[in-house]
């Protein structure tokens, strides 16, 4: 009896990691686009119902402090390698170490890929805004969804622009629609959307409503997937609350009925998206075998997106689900940032990092688990590699050199700027600068090849205030309640 319980465990411990689906919960990154702590419930907005985000929140665990960076692409670089921008070569929406970046999938074991490896299905669903596209076999992803709307990485194909005939927004005035495609266009994600599937143009008519269409093809993959009983990553990338801040479809409508446009009803669409993802891994009976990240890439425009300072770094993160994970819930003060989700998500799938594989993140497995005291020392931040932030639990470091005297709520509009500094903001100081020695800024002659940003560089390093500094303290000034109560957050003036 004893031989066969030695041998039956010894045939257990061969099956292949993959293999184990039992022990590996699904997992579900619900990334939001531009969308501060400011526009839930349950981070104090008292404007906005967003009932099925506070459930999320108050089921699972609300983090009070998580950075991610000011902009779109760094943060989601950083997600899919576990790495900084000074690893990764994404320091924003302009790559500067463009070789490095443009590498990441062949030269990096991608998040996907590694999740790939560990047994799972993977789907990436919505925005790209990463190097290639998800149909380059590098980034490990089996199925995908795509928005043609700020796709980043190779760019829209000839063909996809010439037989889409939906509406294009314009870069730099989002209340701007054109039936054609111009220079810095993108075409719509919302209402007849530019949809790619599986390397195909999926043909949209005006009532078709892409956040919804979204919704559809993720829940199809988990069904799919539970079906050949095969744990599933979902990279839930929605274009919501991105501009421009259309008209959303009516909750619980079955006929085509529209909202106001509007920030306000973009952030009700998005928890209508939340609300129909979680009923139903509820009705399949999976919600207790997955887990879910919700947090955003970085805050909302006009609140704090491309601000070289807290406020520019701060975003809403929250992790629920399946009770054998995420096993209490409450919120935690403990600081994170976005490079901890790659280590987190393969200790959950039981993945090995390689030697090789250089990783800036810490799993937050421990905290889920249970150890409320897990805490990194510090977070970091940036806006095109040389607008640096650094925190820890009580002092926080912008890139004009400004200490900040943090506070419990995590809320950066209510952190107190030392003007005179003590004994012990000296000593914080000194920790946090000797900490941002031994990250590397990016290279002064790659930083040359694009004037716009070497010219931002060269005021930093003279002491000057980049506009993107002066914007930080703008807002500041300016005040939260100011920024939530702005006429075009409320209904967007669509021409």
């Amino acid at each position: 009896m004893k031989n066969i319980i030695v041998l039956a465990a010894l045939a257990l411990s061969l099956i292949p990691v993959g293999l184990q689906a039992t022990q590996q919960p699904n997992i579900i990154l619900f990334l939001v686009d531009d969308c501060s702590t400011h526009e839930l419930g349950c981070y104090g907005n008292t404007m906005i119902s967003t009932p099925n985000i506070d459930a999320l929140a108050e089921g699972g665990i609300k983090f009070k402090t998580a950075w991610a960076t000011p902009l779109c692409v760094s943060s989601r670089a950083a997600i899919m390698s576990g790495q900084y921008g000074f690893r990764n070569g994404a320091y924003g929406n302009s790559y500067i170490e463009t070789e490095t970046y443009d590498a990441m999938p062949r030269e990096k074991t991608t998040l996907f890929r590694a999740m790939k490896e560990s047994g799972y299905a993977t789907f990436h669903g919505g925005k790209w805004h990463l190097p290639t596209s998800p149909a380059d076999p590098d980034w490990g992803v089996d199925e995908y969804f795509l928005y043609g709307s700020l796709i980043g990485g190779d760019g829209l194909k000839k063909e996809w622009i010439q037989e889409y005939s939906g509406p294009w927004w314009y870069w730099w005035n989002s209340n701007k629609f054109s039936p054609t495609h111009k220079k810095l266009h993108s075409p719509s994600a919302t209402w007849h959307p530019m949809v790619i599937e599986n390397n195909r143009l999926r043909s949209t008519e005006a009532d078709d409503f892409g956040p919804e269409m979204l919704g559809d093809a993720v829940l199809d993959f988990a069904q799919r997937s539970n079906n050949a009983e095969k744990p599933f990553f979902i990279y839930y990338s929605a274009h919501l609350t991105h501009f421009p801040w259309t008209e959303m479809k009516a909750p619980g409508n079955h006929e085509v009925a529209k909202t106001e446009p509007g920030m306000v009803s973009n952030v009700r669409y998005l928890d209508t998206a939340v609300g129909r993802l979680v009923n139903a891994l509820k009705a399949m009976g999976e919600y207790e075998n997955t887990v879910i990240f919700f947090l955003a890439d970085n805050p909302t425009y006009g609140i704090g997106k491309g601000a070289a300072s807290e406020i520019g770094a701060h975003v809403p993160f929250i992790v629920a689900g399946g009770s054998n994970w995420v096993k209490w819930n409450g919120e935690t003060g403990s600081l994170t940032d976005c490079v901890d989700l790659y280590p987190t998500l393969l200790e959950l799938a039981g993945h090995r990092a390689l030697p090789s594989q250089v990783l800036d993140g810490q799993s937050l497995v421990p905290l889920l688990e249970g150890d409320r005291a897990h805490s990194r020392e510090w977070i970091f931040s940036y806006v095109l590699g040389f607008h640096r932030m650094i925190r820890n639990r009580d002092y926080s470091l912008d890139a004009q050199g400004q200490l900040w005297r943090c506070n419990p709520s995590g809320n950066p509009f209510t952190f107190e700027k030392i003007e005179t500094a003590d004994e012990a903001s000296r000593n914080a100081r000194m920790i946090l600068e000797s900490r941002l020695e031994h990250l590397p800024i990016p290279d002064e002659d790659r930083l040359k090849k694009k004037p716009n940003v070497y010219k931002q560089y060269v005021e930093a390093k003279d002491g000057q205030l980049t506009w993107r500094q002066k914007q930080a303290d703008e807002l500041y000034q300016i005040g939260l309640q100011h920024l939530l109560n702005r006429p075009g957050r409320l209904k967007y003036d669509l021409k």
